[in-house]
């Protein structure tokens, strides 16, 4: 069974807590701290930032809208970005533990598009224009 899968051509990286093992104990554990963090963050920003945010008139200034529950909810996604042969895909590799579907590694620049990196039953790669 795979416990990952490759798809090709958008930026991130996404994982889930189901990536942590086919235990549903140790998935219902993860769920429960995540959510507990989850709303911690919610009741940080709510009290603390968001006031300073809106005072500033942060939202105008930097064409950014303020944070809703959506952005705490959201599955984390992590953009690694950098010169060829620096090492990414072996920091993603070190953070698997394990080879991945379309990787390649050598002294020259070896990947030129994107790769998204999604937890799912089966391994596959999807062409970028799939997505």
């Amino acid at each position: 069974m795979a416990e990952w899968a490759v798809d090709v051509g958008s930026p991130g990286m996404n994982t889930s807590a189901a990536a942590a093992g086919g235990n549903s104990g140790v998935t219902d554990e993860i769920a429960d701290r995540t959510s507990v963090i989850t709303a911690r963050l919610k009741t940080i920003y709510r009290k603390s930032v968001l006031p300073v945010e809106k005072k500033c008139s942060y939202d105008y200034f930097y064409e950014s809208p303020l944070l809703s529950d959506i952005e705490f909810d959201a599955k984390p996604q992590v953009l690694l970005i950098g010169q060829y042969s620096v090492g990414k895909t072996s920091f993603i590799r070190y953070l698997l533990g394990r080879d991945f579907p379309g990787q390649r590694i050598g002294p020259e620049p070896t990947t030129d598009r994107f790769t998204v990196l999604i937890n799912g039953p089966e391994e596959r790669t999807i062409p970028g224009n799939a997505l």
